[in-house]
């Protein structure tokens, strides 16, 4: 009757021409070793030693890019020595930014989107926000349009000189609306989280986008 047991091995030395009646010389975990007949044995099962990845990072938490434009994301994966650091890249919205296997990023048209990292072992992620502005900047010199400051800590002011009826709309990184008031000459910030945010004016049929930081 052949003995049921399982070998859970580092090392396995044997010699060739391996018969039924040949020994197994085994070194076992933990140092000890045994020898044993090939025909007593009913199952070895062999564990390979790999380093597992614990966490992985993108170096930038967000990027601010014009139409047409790369950006080359680069990444540390901790530990340094893991087995298996292979990793995939997507794109929240492929129609804003797209990004190819090796995190190379291209600004698509205006707008933001979110790009993922994540590890083939163990399925861990990262994200980096990406904004796309327009190829060209609005111009508020001749409508005398001031948004300050920015930087924000807690007040925005919004001053918009001779323009009297305008729509103020706050919206996040993700197109989602936060904020939408009429004539409103100021925002109370203390509310929002720190971060990158897209103010639109529309007065008189006409778009002027700000991006704005919220410390």
């Amino acid at each position: 009757m052949k003995i049921h047991f399982i070998l859970f091995l580092l090392f396995i030395f044997y010699t060739t021409n391996l018969t039924a009646q040949s020994k197994l010389n085994v070194n076992l975990i933990g140092g000890s070793s045994d020898s044993y007949l090939l025909n007593d044995i009913d199952k070895i099962v062999i564990i390979k030693n790999t380093v597992s990845v614990e966490s992985i990072t993108i170096e930038v938490s967000n990027i601010e890019l014009k139409k047409n434009e790369n950006y080359q994301l680069n990444y540390n994966i901790v530990p340094e020595n893991a087995t298996n650091k292979s990793v995939t890249w997507s794109s929240s919205n492929n129609n804003v930014a797209t990004v190819d296997n090796n995190g190379l990023v291209t600004a698509i048209s205006e707008g933001s989107a979110t790009i993922e990292v994540e590890t083939e072992d163990g399925k861990l992620k990262d994200i980096v926000e990406v904004i796309v502005s327009p190829t060209t900047s609005v111009e508020t010199a001749n409508i005398n349009i001031k948004i300050y400051p920015n930087p924000i800590e807690n007040r925005l002011v919004i001053e918009t000189g001779d323009i009297l009826k305008y729509e103020v709309v706050l919206s996040d990184i993700s197109g989602n609306i936060l904020y939408s008031e009429f004539d409103k000459n100021e925002i109370d910030f203390s509310i929002f989280s720190s971060g990158n945010y897209f103010l639109t004016l529309i007065a008189n049929n006409k778009y002027y986008n700000f991006k704005l930081i919220k410390k």
